[in-house]
């Protein structure tokens, strides 16, 4: 019989595969490490800031590691961005700073989805109070106020091809007594 840790773990990779596919091509699972997985690796093609050149310097794809302890999902995994990036929730090692208190309920999809948001300055979830790199918020205020429209860099949404089913009184059936 499997150990709970490596289903959850499968049941995590199960998810990203299903964000990729229903991202458009915009996240790529590059690949997953160890047995049961220890690293996963993705690629998320949006617009990003890789320095302070921005808006004339851009990239457009993003190489993103998760790493999974032994103690996963009890542990927050860690992740770090492997392009260059200029954001005040990432250290200047690449290593993200996810902010909120990790719950062991929350998938690594929905941790993916986090960390899109972060790289393209989403402001619902750019942390303005704890920064990272204290420079690259210096440099998203001043940024923000020359360049409004850039902010966030770019567009995210995130379509499941999978029809929900949502309960709502215009589609209850009325049932007769």
């Amino acid at each position: 019989m499997a150990d709970a840790n490596v289903i959850r773990r499968e049941e995590d990779i199960k998810k990203i595969k299903e964000l990729c596919d229903s991202s458009a091509g915009k996240i790529v699972l590059l690949s997953t490490r160890g047995n049961p997985v220890n690293e996963i690796n993705v690629e998320l093609k949006y617009t990003t800031v890789p320095s302070q050149r921005y808006p004339s310097d851009k990239r457009n794809s993003t190489h993103v590691s998760i790493q999974l302890s032994n103690r996963y999902p009890l542990q927050e995994p860690a992740a770090s961005i492997k392009t260059p990036i200029y954001h005040p929730n990432v250290y200047s090692s690449g290593k993200i700073c996810l902010g909120l208190k990790w719950l062991p309920t929350e998938g690594l999809d929905l941790l993916i989805k986090r960390i899109v948001k972060i790289v393209t300055y989403d402001p619902s979830i750019l942390n303005e109070e704890s920064p990272a790199n204290r420079d690259a918020l210096l440099w998203y205020k001043d940024a923000k106020r020359s360049y409004p429209h850039l902010f966030p860099t770019d567009s995210v949404s995130f379509n499941s091809n999978k029809s929900s089913k949502t309960m709502s009184w215009s589609n209850l059936s009325e049932e007769k007594v």
